[in-house]
C-alpha cells in the first residue's frame, strides 16, 4: 500500500507526539504499540504532506522545529538530525483561538493561504483537524475545503462532523470517507471512564451518579477556561458518557476539564467519582486518579485512526467510517461498547467488515 499522507491542522501538542512518533517508531521497539501493521502500514508509513497554523513561532519553520515552538508543551522524545521539509503555512484564523489564549499568543503576520490549493498541491490523503475546542467556524472553513481537495476528513477536536447527518450528506456526496468526533486518547478519561462503567455493569452494578473531571496544562487547557468552549467540550464528552449505559440519562453525571494550571505543562490528572447499588440494594463508591501527558495520549491512537482512514480509501469506502470512529472517538455517528469497539476495528483492518 502507497504511504498514508496527512495535512495537519493546527500544530500543537497532539501534532507535536504524532510528528515526533513517526520517528521514534522508525528505530525503536513498539512499546505502547497495539497495530504494528495496518493494511501493511507502519507508523513510519505516514507522511506529513503539509501543516497548517496560525501561531507566530510556528509558521514559516518546518514541522520538525514547530512541534517545539510555543506555545507548545509536549515532552521532546525525538531528536531530528534534519528537517523533515514540510513548511508551517498560515491558515485563516476564524474562531480559532480563545480570547483568554489569545492573550498569551502571538498571531503570524503572513497572509492566509488558499486551503484549496494547498490542499490539493499537497498530494495528500486527509485532512486532520487537530483545532481547539470551540472551533467551530474554522472547523467547517477546513472541513468545505477538504471536500473541494478531494480528501478524507478526521475531525480529531469536539465540534460534530462526522456524528452530523448534514456534513455526513456532504461527504457522502463527494465519495470520501469521514472520521470523528472528538479523538479518544489511548488512555484518556473518556475511555477509562467508560470501561469501568460498562465492567459495572456486566455484572448487575447500577450506577447512580458519577464524574470525570481533569485539571490540565497547555494550550488547550487554557482554551477550555473559556466558558462557552468549556461547556461544549464538556458537553461531548458527558454524552458520550451517558451513551455508555442509556439509564444515566436520568441521573447527575459530568465529564471535562474544570480548570488549568501552567505548571502541569502537557500533563493532565483525571478524577473519577462512582457512586451506585448493588446485590440487596448495598452502596459502593469508587474513586479513581490517573496522571497522563496530553500529546502522546492523543497520537497513541491517532496513528491507528490515520492508517485505517487510508484503508478506507483505497477500498473505495465514503461517508462515515462506523468501525474506526467508534474504536477512536469520543462521540462517532453509531455508539458501540468499548469491547466491542476494537473487535470491529480490528474485524474491519483486516478486510472481514465492510465498515
Amino acid at each position: 500500500m502507497e504511504n498514508a499522507r496527512v495535512i495537519l491542522v493546527g500544530v500543537g501538542n497532539a501534532a507535536s507526539a504524532l510528528v515526533q512518533s513517526l520517528e521514534y517508531y522508525s528505530k525503536h521497539e513498539t512499546i505502547g504499540l497495539k497495530y504494528e501493521t495496518i493494511g501493511g502500514l507502519r507508523i513510519s508509513d505516514i507522511e506529513i504532506a503539509a501543516a497548517f497554523d496560525v501561531v507566530e513561532g510556528k509558521v514559516g519553520k518546518d514541522i520538525s522545529d514547530a512541534i517545539f515552538a510555543e506555545p507548545n508543551v509536549a515532552p521532546r522524545l525525538v531528536d531530528f538530525t534534519s528537517p523533515i521539509g514540510v513548511e508551517v503555512k498560515k491558515g485563516p484564523t476564524h474562531d480559532g483561538i480563545s480570547p483568554l489564549l489569545a492573550e498569551t499568543i502571538q498571531i503570524s503576520s503572513s497572509p492566509d493561504i488558499n486551503l484549496v490549493k494547498e490542499m490539493k498541491e499537497a498530494n495528500a490523503d486527509m485532512v486532520i483537524s487537530l483545532l481547539p475546542s470551540g472551533a467551530k467556524e474554522a472547523t467547517y472553513a477546513y472541513a468545505n475545503a477538504a471536500i473541494e481537495a478531494e480528501l478524507a476528513f478526521i475531525e480529531a477536536a469536539p465540534t460534530r462532523i462526522c456524528s452530523d447527518d448534514k456534513w455526513v450528506r456532504k461527504y457522502k456526496k463527494a465519495n470520501l470517507p469521514v472520521a470523528g468526533d472528538d479523538l479518544q486518547s489511548q488512555l484518556g478519561g473518556t475511555r477509562i471512564h467508560k470501561g469501568i462503567l460498562e465492567m459495572l455493569d456486566s455484572f448487575g452494578a447500577r450506577v447512580r451518579n458519577t464524574y470525570q473531571l481533569d485539571v490540565s496544562g497547555g494550550s488547550e487547557g487554557m482554551n477550555t477556561l473559556h466558558t462557552d468552549r468549556r461547556l461544549e467540550k464538556r458537553q461531548i464528552k458527558t454524552d458520550s458518557i451517558k451513551r455508555t449505559l442509556p439509564y444515566l440519562s436520568d441521573y447527575d453525571i459530568a465529564s471535562g476539564t474544570t480548570d488549568y494550571l501552567d505548571f502541569l505543562g502537557n500533563e493532565r490528572t483525571g478524577y473519577f467519582w462512582i457512586y451506585g447499588k448493588y446485590f440487596l440494594d448495598t452502596t459502593f463508591r469508587i474513586d479513581v486518579t490517573i496522571k497522563t501527558m496530553d500529546g502522546p495520549n492523543a497520537a497513541g491512537t491517532l496513528v491507528h485512526v490515520i492508517r485505517a482512514t487510508k484503508l478506507a480509501l483505497n477500498r473505495g469506502i465514503d461517508g462515515p467510517l462506523i468501525s474506526v470512529s467508534a474504536f477512536g472517538f469520543k462521540y462517532p455517528p453509531v455508539y458501540i461498547n468499548e469491547r466491542d469497539a476494537v473487535r470491529r476495528f480490528e474485524e474491519f483492518i483486516k478486510g472481514d467488515r465492510a465498515n
